[in-house]
């Protein structure tokens, strides 16, 4: 029994789904010694950029004892399969706790609640409102006490909100991407701007940004905004995407969950979708943090995304669909047929000044992806930053590199 002052550490279940990561990783080790005699006679699969390195390698091997090279080639799956394991359960008993003070909530509608990070900004500062995806939480932009992109802006003479979606309610149950937008977006974004009686610099992180450029688009005509910025925004669905996307979609289209309107689809629904799209990222980023010192900054920073990453609340099924069907399998944002309450949001109409922010190696949001929206505001500025599509935002170089940018931006 733990006494009353001995501290408590969270109990991780994650990441989500569990035993499809631990299915996954055991499944492509153990299965590369069995693949050995296919890939020596050529009767293996080959994605064609891999064609080249596929020939060299065969080439090298011929001379090989294939018996002992498959017992090299088992013992080597065996050790990185236990590098894994063991990383995700140093990551499950990790001691991180995030314990962040919360802002004050500026306005509510529904659930939906406008936080204000800028009570001690100066009267005349410059306003901005961060929006975050739907899918994740919002507190990667507050990540930690002294690590937190709202507090930094703060710090900066700027007046920050963060637009925080959290849980739908029994109103939101209903809700598709349009609803949010029209129904909470807008109106917050409005009683900001009657606030502070000035324009408001809109800025969008992910999925928040197609939101933004949609709600930017909408209020075109009030002249309420400032400017718009664009972080790690997609808008061609289809490029530099695998093969089976149309198809996988189309399948996690057809399930329960996405099709009864009371309720809600589980984040594991969800994370599982995004794990379709990367199979190995998992293995690889545990096998890493596995040789990391638990007490490092490295690993804190590494635990405090990842605990992240993994406690999105459920999501509304109609922005589920909205989400799969709109955008992943139609791609109707980069084919100009994405609409929100009778308006076309084409990016080309936008008068705004703007910024548009994408990372060097992007994984969720592939290069492709952000260019095509580029392409349609070649008005914005664009920058391009160090980083992955979290770390360029929330890791630790952030501060120094991207925070200020957009710091200056603002002002």
């Amino acid at each position: 029994m733990k006494k009353p002052d001995e501290k408590r550490y969270p109990v991780r279940h994650g990441p989500h789904p569990l035993a499809l990561h631990v299915a996954s990783a055991t499944h492509n080790w153990t299965a590369a010694a069995a693949a050995l005699p296919l890939f020596h006679l050529g009767g293996l699969q080959i994605h064609p950029d891999l064609k080249e390195q596929f020939d060299s390698l065969r080439r090298r091997m011929a001379g090989c004892d294939l018996e002992q090279l498959q017992l090299l080639i088992l013992k080597k799956a065996q050790t990185r399969l236990s590098e894994t394991l063991a990383g995700l359960r140093a990551y499950q008993d990790h001691t991180y706790v995030r314990n962040v003070p919360a802002a004050p909530v500026f306005h509510k509608i529904g659930t939906t609640e406008m936080l204000n990070y800028g009570t001690g900004s100066p009267k005349d500062a410059p306003v901005v409102i961060a929006v975050p995806s739907l899918v994740n939480p919002a507190y990667i932009l507050d990540l930690r006490e002294d690590h937190s992109l709202m507090r930094f802006l703060e710090h900066q003479n700027i007046h920050p909100y963060l637009l925080d979606w959290t849980a739908p309610g029994a109103e939101e149950m209903s809700f598709g991407l349009e609803d949010y937008i029209l129904k909470r977006l807008i109106p917050l974004i409005r009683a900001v701007y009657q606030q502070h009686g000035r324009k408001i610099h809109l800025l969008g992180y992910c999925m928040g940004g197609n939101l933004s450029l949609a709600a930017a688009r909408i209020l075109q005509d009030e002249s309420i905004l400032e400017s718009l910025t664009l972080i790690a925004t997609p808008w061609d669905f289809h490029t530099d995407q695998p093969a089976h996307l149309v198809a996988l979609t189309t399948q996690f289209l057809k399930m329960d969950r996405l099709s009864l309107p009371e309720k809600a689809v589980a984040m594991n629904i969800m994370q599982l979708f995004f794990f379709s799209l990367d199979p190995t990222l998992s293995d690889r980023k545990f096998r890493k943090f596995d040789a990391l010192d638990p007490a490092s900054a490295e690993s804190r920073d590494f635990v405090a995304i990842e605990d992240w990453a993994n406690d999105g609340s459920p999501l509304a099924p109609g922005v589920a669909r909205d989400c799969l069907c709109h955008w992943y399998r139609d791609n109707q944002p980069d084919k100009n047929r994405w609409s929100i309450g009778g308006n076309l949001i084409n990016p080309a109409h936008l008068t705004l000044p703007g910024h548009i922010i994408t990372p060097t190696s992007d994984r969720i949001v592939p290069a492709a992806s952000a260019k095509a929206l580029q392409e349609k505001l070649p008005r914005f500025h664009h920058t391009t930053v160090p980083g992955g599509h979290v770390s360029m935002i929330a890791g630790k170089d952030a501060k120094t590199i991207l925070w200020p940018k957009l710091a200056s931006y603002l002002k």
